[in-house]
C-alpha cells in the first residue's frame, strides 16, 4: 500500500512538472467554449495536426454526469489510428467507419488543436460526442450528456494531399512491414535515451495488431504476429521500466506471458517492475522463474543472477528491518540470554524464500523457548 502510495504521488509529481495547463478554447462546433488540460506536452519540433492526416492515438470517453467509462483503449490495450476530418457529428461518413467511442466529433474536432506527444483532457459538450438524443447502443450514452475526452497523440503520417492508407485497407504483409517499422524506429528511441518516444512507437505498432485482425490469422502467419504482438509488448514493458512506470510495465509483460509463458525476459522485466514497486517477494519468484527457463537452455544470464543477488540482499535488510522492530516491541530476557537478540540471529539466517510469514517466524522465533519449557 504504502508503495501504491508513493508511486502515485510520483506520477503526480510528474505531471506537475509536465505543466498540466488548463485553457478554454473554440472547439469544432461546440456551442460553448471546451475546457483543454495539457497532461503531457508535445515534442517541440512537432507541428499542429492537419487535416486529412492519419493519426495514431490512445483515447478514453467518459460520461461527465455519471463517471462512467464509455471507452478506453489503454485499457484494451489497442490504440486507434483515424484520419483526422472535418465532422459534423457521429452521423457522417467518416464517423459511421469508426468504431465504439471513435465515431465522436469531439475526437478530430481536439485533435486538431494538439500536436504529437501530447496529452490532454477535454470536457466536452453533448453536440461533440452524442447529441442530444444520446446512444442506445454500446456505449450507452443518455440524452444531452457533456463527455471528457482523455486523448494522447501517439503519431501522423501523410496529408490531405498524400492520404495515408487505411489499416483496414492493408494486406497482412503490409501490416507487419509497419509493425516492424515502428518496432525499428521504438528500438532507435529507446537506444538514445528517448523512452517517452520510444513507447509511441511500440504503441504505435499495436494498431496494427488488433484482435479482430489477429483471430483471422492462422498457420505461419499467426505465429509471425503473435512474435511481433509479444516483441511489441516486450518492448514497452523494457521502456516503461525505463521510465520508472512499473504498473504500465507489468500490464505489458502479462500480455507476454499470455502468449509465451515461458519467456524469461518477460520474467525478469516484471521481476524487476516489481521490485520498483516494493514487492521483493514477489519479484524474486519471478526472477527464478527466469533462472529456471534460460538455465533449461543451457544458458547462464548475468542479469537474472545479478538480479536474484540484490533482491537477495534487499530482502534480508528488509527482515533485519523488521526484526530490529521486535526488538523494541519485544524486550524480554530469558535463561538463554536475549531473546529478542537471539529472534534477530534466526531470521538473519532464514533464506530469503519469500514463503510463509515473516511475521509468523519473527513471533515464533521469540516465543518458542519459553513455550519449550512451559507444561
Amino acid at each position: 500500500v504504502v508503495a501504491r502510495a508513493f508511486h502515485s504521488r510520483a506520477r503526480a509529481r510528474r505531471r506537475a512538472s509536465r505543466g498540466m495547463a488548463s485553457t478554454v478554447e473554440r472547439v469544432g462546433r461546440a456551442r460553448a467554449p471546451v475546457r483543454k488540460t495539457i497532461l503531457t506536452r508535445g515534442d517541440d519540433d512537432a507541428m499542429p495536426l492537419e487535416i486529412g492526416c492519419a493519426v495514431h492515438a490512445h483515447f478514453s470517453l467518459r460520461d461527465a454526469t455519471t463517471g462512467e467509462t464509455l471507452r478506453d483503449t489503454r485499457e484494451d490495450m489497442e490504440p486507434i489510428q483515424f484520419t483526422l476530418s472535418a465532422r459534423t457529428g457521429i452521423g457522417d461518413e467518416e464517423g459511421r467507419m469508426r468504431g465504439a467511442g471513435a465515431c465522436v466529433e469531439a475526437l478530430d474536432a481536439c485533435a486538431m488543436t494538439m500536436r504529437v506527444g501530447e496529452r490532454a483532457t477535454f470536457e466536452c459538450g453533448a453536440e461533440l460526442a452524442y447529441g442530444k438524443e444520446g446512444n442506445f447502443s454500446f456505449p450507452a450514452v443518455g440524452k444531452d450528456r457533456a463527455v471528457v475526452l482523455d486523448l494522447e497523440i501517439l503519431g501522423a503520417r501523410g496529408s490531405a494531399a498524400a492520404p495515408e492508407m487505411r489499416q483496414r485497407d492493408m494486406t497482412y504483409e503490409q501490416r507487419v512491414e509497419r509493425v516492424r517499422a515502428h518496432r525499428s524506429n521504438g528500438n532507435a528511441a529507446f537506444a538514445r535515451g528517448r523512452a517517452r518516444e520510444a513507447v509511441r512507437e511500440y504503441s504505435m505498432a499495436l494498431t496494427y495488431l488488433t484482435e479482430d485482425f489477429m483471430m483471422q490469422l492462422f498457420d505461419k502467419y499467426e505465429v509471425e504476429a503473435h512474435e511481433e504482438f509479444v516483441a511489441a509488448h516486450g518492448n514497452l514493458a523494457a521502456a516503461y521500466l525505463r521510465l520508472g512506470a512499473f504498473e504500465d510495465a507489468v500490464t505489458h509483460v502479462g500480455y507476454v506471458l499470455k502468449v509465451d509463458e515461458n519467456n524469461a525476459k518477460a520474467y525478469y522485466r516484471r521481476g524487476k517492475a516489481r521490485a520498483g514497486l516494493g514487492q521483493e517477494d514477489a519479484a524474486r519468484e519471478d526472477f527464478l522463474k527466469a533462472k529456471k527457463i534460460t538455465e533449461a537452455a543451457g544458458l547462464v544470464d548475468a542479469n537474472v543472477v545479478k538480479a536474484l543477488r540484490e533482491i537477495d540482499a534487499a530482502i534480508r535488510d528488509r527482515e533485519r528491518a523488521t526484526s530490529a522492530a521486535f526488538k523494541g516491541i519485544f524486550n524480554t530476557k530469558t535463561d538463554g540470554g536475549d531473546a529478542s537478540s537471539n529472534a534477530d540471529a534466526n531470521v538473519a539466517r532464514q533464506p530469503p524464500d519469500g514463503g510463509g510469514s515473516f511475521i509468523s517466524r519473527a513471533v515464533a522465533s521469540l516465543f518458542g523457548k519459553s513455550r519449550r519449557e512451559g507444561p
